[in-house]
């Protein structure tokens, strides 16, 4: 075994003729062919901008993430739940009750 797979001198791949210039597409041709395929319905394959399901957001997003004891983040989202609130709902009413 003399090779780094166990094969002595590897194996050898055909050259390939890269000096063919590739052909241009009639760019009055390609317009009329997609002209066509709108009229029948067909539906551009480039890739549109992505939204997140849900609502619109209306300002700014941001996020936090606070570790701490099980039985205190669990009591916020009992309090969450019996709100009928989301999270930032929930922490916004807890803010609110602050009095500022």
């Amino acid at each position: 075994m003399s090779g780094k797979y166990g094969f002595g001198g590897g194996i050898e791949l055909p050259k390939i003729d890269s000096s063919k210039p590739r052909a241009v597409p009639d760019q009055g041709a390609l317009k009329e062919a997609v002209e066509a395929g709108t009229t029948l319905g067909f539906v551009s394959r480039e890739p549109s901008a992505k939204r997140r399901p849900g609502p619109k957001r209306t300002e700014a997003q941001d996020k936090v993430s606070i570790p701490g004891p099980k039985r205190v983040i669990d009591q916020f989202r009992a309090f969450c739940n019996e709100q009928n609130v989301t999270l930032w709902e929930g922490l916004e009413l807890l803010l609110q009750s602050r009095g500022r």
